[in-house]
């Protein structure tokens, strides 16, 4: 399963991709909301895990583009900028599970492989 991780910062991006890596999955990244649907027209693409804040758009407006076109790949929102107000708006809309930064890897990953696991069994 490739997992996409949209973060506008580099490092994050590496980070993610070897936790993810190690993890069994395979990782791409984009830095950008419009780098993401580059790389999701390339198709594969399993899960994201898409930061709040990004360059172009908010990842919670990249999340309802992708809704919008009928891509219903399990999300995860991670940001630096958390609140209860962020979360509940992110829930609402329907992202799968959301981390404030700094967040554990090992739950990163429990969340992506259970909302996995809940896309097969519908």
């Amino acid at each position: 399963m490739t997992i996409l991780v949209v973060d506008d910062h580099e490092n994050m991006c590496w980070i993610l991709s070897k936790v993810l890596s190690n993890a069994g999955f395979s990782v791409k990244t984009a830095n950008t909301a419009k780098e993401a649907l580059s790389v999701i027209d390339d198709g594969g693409i399993s899960a994201a895990v898409i930061d709040y804040r990004l360059p172009d758009i908010s990842g919670l407006e990249l999340f309802s583009t992708l809704r919008e076109q009928g891509r219903n790949f399990p999300c995860v929102l991670i940001t630096s900028y958390g609140s209860s107000n962020l979360r509940e708006e992110a829930f609402k809309i329907g992202i799968d599970a959301y981390f404030d930064k700094p967040f554990d890897n090992d739950a990163l990953v429990a969340a992506l492989r259970e909302t996995l696991k809940m896309e097969h069994s519908k």
